[in-house]
């Protein structure tokens, strides 16, 4: 098994830009520190980073540690980048939003259906188990994700619930949708 500093590398293409979030050596935290690198073309052509950061965009929400990474307003995306949108990056959920969404998600041990309450949003969310484990409760079923499963849910009623003694930290691509309703 691959040591902490090294064990986890995912990158994934959102917003046309390639964000990198690496698990280095935490400190002050028993989950590794997030780092966020994000690449674009300067007015030449060249690949640049625009970021090279832990994420500053944090929020606590239902007793979670959210980092806001990055969002897009478009699709497709406009890839002339300029600024740090993950620096001003909102909810993903947020009334109006359209878009696409990337953050990371940290869920205290003992977080329960009373700190986060089955909810839907309308959208199509990919998630990965990072660090940790998490149950997903669905209205009529309970599944235990542990790092490295990866889920993909269709706007959906869902909670979540930690019953270990660690925190489970997700990766989180949000995509807005809408329901075709007759």
């Amino acid at each position: 098994m691959q040591s902490k500093v090294n064990a986890i590398r995912c990158a994934l293409m959102t917003a046309g830009v390639m964000l990198l979030v690496t698990a280095c050596a935490g400190q002050g935290t028993s989950l590794p520190e997030l780092r966020r690198i994000v690449t674009v073309e300067d007015e030449a052509g060249n690949a640049v980073v625009l970021a090279d950061d832990a994420g500053s965009n944090i929020v606590m929400l239902n007793g979670s540690r959210i980092v806001r990474l990055w969002e897009s307003a478009a699709m497709p995306v406009p890839l002339d980048i300029d600024e740090d949108v993950g620096a001003t990056a909102g909810n993903a959920y947020r009334e109006g939003f359209t878009g696409s969404s990337f953050y990371v998600a940290e869920i205290p041990p003992g977080s329960d259906l009373g700190n986060i309450p089955l909810h839907k949003q309308e959208s199509l969310d990919y998630i990965a188990v990072l660090e940790g484990e998490i149950d997903l409760v669905l209205p009529e079923q309970r599944l235990t994700m542990r790092r490295g499963d990866l889920l993909i849910q269709a706007g959906n009623m869902h909670s979540w619930v930690n019953a270990t003694q660690q925190v489970c930290r997700l990766l989180v691509v949000v995509l807005t949708g809408e329901r075709n309703v007759p």
